[in-house]
């Protein structure tokens, strides 16, 4: 009985000899080594990579971009309760935040995730449900909900903003300092 190889059968790639499964005639004749495939040429070298790759990480997801998960209604429907999104912690670094941003907040031991509605120097009111903004009424495109409350003209000092969620009517609403944002959400 005659011995065939798998290259007649078209198995192995044209140059194989039949029944060699390490290499071709002419190459190196040390079979592949699980270690060399996984860590490369060498390994050394490898090993600096993943720290250098680990110690990128852990800075970026700590110190720049924080991933925040969305607890409650409060911003429905622009961003859903059990969302997970990523606040730019150096958002702020550059220039200060602007109305319609949406900030996450230190607020005691808990982080909000909130709307910027009033900057530093402007005037907050609610009248009728209505929030007027240095007595000119706030032009919301992100809730259809009116709140049923009324409170007097807030003067913002220069360091404070005034938040909201976007869905007001299961929102807490408030002033807060500049330190107290963490930074602006992504997406």
């Amino acid at each position: 009985m005659r011995e065939r190889g798998w290259t007649e059968e078209g198995l192995l790639p044209a140059g194989w000899p039949a029944g060699h499964l390490t290499s071709p005639a002419g190459a190196a004749a040390e079979p592949t080594n699980w270690r060399r495939i996984v860590f490369g040429p060498d390994p050394s070298r490898t090993l600096r990579r993943v720290l250098v790759w680990v110690a990128c990480t852990l800075l970026m997801f700590h110190y720049m971009v924080v991933p925040v998960k969305v607890v409650g209604a409060s911003m429905t429907p622009t961003y859903r309760d059990g969302a997970v999104n990523l606040v730019n912690r150096l958002a702020y670094t550059r220039h200060t935040p602007k109305r319609g941003d949406v900030v996450v907040l230190h607020d005691g031991e808990d982080l909000i995730l909130k709307r910027i509605i009033a900057v530093p120097g402007e005037t907050v009111a609610l009248e009728r449900g209505v929030f007027k903004i240095n007595g000119k009424a706030l032009r919301d495109q992100f809730s259809v909900v009116r709140i049923e409350a009324d409170f007097d003209p807030i003067k913002l000092a220069a360091n404070e903003y005034f938040v909201i969620g976007d869905n007001r009517a299961a929102s807490i609403f408030g002033k807060y300092p500049k330190q107290a944002i963490l930074g602006k959400i992504v997406f």
